[in-house]
């Protein structure tokens, strides 16, 4: 790709992922991060540290510079991050917490954990609040150390910076996992079944749609420099994320006989009695057809990610057998064989770094997003995403591909009405879902 294209590309991505706004904020009212639960002897200095106009807290950024210096500005008024804990004082996040008996949300520990900056009294400096929500170092890492040198280039290195707790966030594996950490939950940080039944939105993610929306927020950008393309961190997120789905699994199996229902996919219950409630258009052999299918009642993990992992591995001709057959077991597990649960996570998560490996080695190019957008398309309109969370994972990589391809281009009332589809997972219906995809496949066939 020339830079002239790259540079079309990436307005042309800015445009699409526009559409999604409406649905996804619809969907996923706030957008929460927290620092990682790790310690470490760095203070965190607060948001205020960076807000000065000759740092970050500049009116209007800076032209011929790869940082902005307004950052603080796009954080403080466009960036849903930075309303994180004022959303735990709205009527909703009361209600919430009175259901649950938790006392206020905005003191309550499962809110706070990825609504705010929680680190021990020690590590906070003279500026950090935490009504400051997700700030900087939510991302960026505890600030004291690189905060004096970190715009010293060159002779500070960023090397020198990272070695001082500043955070990677360039690299994809590395923003994938600062970003599922509340995105998805890890072992301290997680969006139960209780929260859920009590009002609190089902979990959304998609590291590349939320990387650019992030990126562009209000339509400000909070950095133009790009390390990697955007398939290579779309996939990125996608592993990071069942890894962290395997590390909630592993979780609850060390706490408890019963994994809390918030690990399965919520549309497994959360159905009417239909068999195709959600309008599927089920092959002949529909077990043959979706080589994650269970056994009819079985609960299903939250598998979206995992879905959209084996439909890279075919497109780029990767063998995911193996991965597939202890997917598997670990369903079997989940739902017959508890005692179980351990090894098979263990196989699961072997094989996940085998095929991860493969992916991380592999120079993505143009013809690859092609094959993985057609395969993506065919999958997703025979039913390979069985229910409204799976099909909105489909979804946000199909906007990913269609830019990056610059496919995009009058296809804006298509990829709206793909997102029309998902807007309401009371009212989705998989055989309008799959309409909508044909009209963009063959759209998409004719360039």
């Amino acid at each position: 790709m020339t830079p002239a294209s790259g540079s079309h590309a990436m307005h042309t991505r800015s445009r699409v992922y526009a559409l999604v706004l409406r649905w996804l904020f619809a969907m996923l009212p706030v957008i929460g991060l927290a620092a990682d639960s790790a310690s470490s002897p760095p203070r965190f200095e607060g948001v205020a540290s960076c807000a000065s106009s000759l740092c970050h807290g500049s009116a209007r950024p800076l032209s011929g510079h790869a940082v902005l210096q307004n950052e603080y500005v796009t954080w403080s008024q466009f960036d849903p991050h930075a309303n994180a804990y004022r959303v735990l004082l709205e009527a909703r996040s009361r209600r919430i917490a009175e259901q649950m008996g938790i006392g206020p949300a905005h003191k309550a520990p499962q809110c706070l954990a990825c609504h705010a900056e929680v680190v021990p009294a020690t590590r906070r400096g003279a500026r950090h609040q935490l009504s400051d929500g997700i700030g900087c170092e939510s991302c960026h890492g505890a600030a004291e150390r690189w905060l004096p040198t970190h715009h010293q280039s060159p002779a500070v290195s960023h090397a020198d910076n990272l070695a001082r707790g500043l955070v990677a966030l360039e690299q994809p594996n590395v923003r994938a996992l600062v970003c599922t950490g509340c995105h998805v939950g890890d072992r301290n940080r997680f969006a139960n079944h209780a929260m859920m039944a009590a009002g609190h939105p089902r979990l959304v993610f998609d590291l590349e749609t939320y990387s650019e929306l992030w990126r562009t927020s209000g339509g400000r950008e909070h950095y133009r420099k790009r390390s990697a393309p955007p398939p290579a961190v779309w996939v990125a997120g996608i592993l990071s994320a069942t890894r962290r789905q395997f590390e909630l699994l592993d979780a609850h199996a060390a706490r408890s006989a019963r994994a809390d229902f918030s690990v399965y996919a919520c549309h497994t219950c959360h159905r009417d009695l239909r068999v195709a409630a959600f309008g599927a258009a089920p092959a002949a052999d529909s077990r043959a057809a979706d080589p994650l299918a269970g056994a009819p009642g079985e609960l299903r993990m939250q598998d979206g990610q995992l879905r959209l992992l084996l439909v890279v591995a075919d497109a780029l001709q990767l063998d995911s057998r193996e991965l597939i057959a202890a997917t598997r077991r670990l369903q079997v597990a989940l739902n017959r064989d508890p005692g179980h649960l351990p090894v098979a996570l263990r196989e699961a998560r072997q094989q996940l770094d085998a095929l991860e490996a493969a992916l991380t080695r592999r120079a993505w190019s143009t013809r690859d997003s092609r094959e993985v957008l057609n395969v993506l398309l065919r999958a997703a309109r025979s039913g390979a995403f069985p229910d409204p969370a799976a099909a909105e994972q489909a979804a946000m990589g199909l906007v990913m591909l269609l830019a990056e391809l610059d496919l995009d281009r009058s296809r804006s009332a298509q990829i709206d009405a793909l997102f029309a589809t998902l807007r309401d997972d009371n009212a989705f219906d998989g055989r309008r879902f799959a309409r909508v995809l044909e009209q963009i496949e063959k759209s998409a066939a004719s360039r």
